[in-house]
């Protein structure tokens, strides 16, 4: 229960800026959460040419036709399979951060995501 003399003690400037807080917050807080709904795409480039774009927000896998295998789920992309012998881009595992990058130097193949203007962990 709300203590009556706490109520009687606020004035009208206190429930106005009561009020207006409010909906600063909620009005943040939808803004925040439209940033975060934004579409993002994967870039694929073979010998230097852009190949294929991919979106992100839709679980697929994807065969590159130069033996690789690209998997995306939850927003992120990584190599499922390759034909390559040391596998490292496979070990890289999921792109996290918009600065994160997968190479395969044997497919001469190039995996990175396209939103350049999204912050990683690190600089923020």
């Amino acid at each position: 229960m709300i203590n009556q003399s706490l109520i009687k003690s606020f004035n009208k400037a206190d429930i106005i800026l009561i009020v207006i807080l409010i909906v600063l917050i909620c009005l943040s807080f939808f803004a925040i959460t439209k940033k975060n709904q934004q579409t993002s795409y994967a870039l694929c480039e073979i010998d230097g040419k852009v190949v294929k774009r991919i979106l992100l927000s839709k679980s697929q896998r994807v065969d590159l036709k130069n033996g690789m295998e690209l998997e995306i789920k939850n927003g992120r992309i990584r190599v499922s399979k390759s034909d390559c012998p040391q596998q490292i881009c496979v070990k890289h595992g999921w792109l996290k951060y918009s600065s994160d990058i997968i190479v395969c130097v044997p497919n001469r193949c190039i995996i990175y995501t396209e939103n350049k203007e999204e912050f990683d962990y690190i600089s923020q």
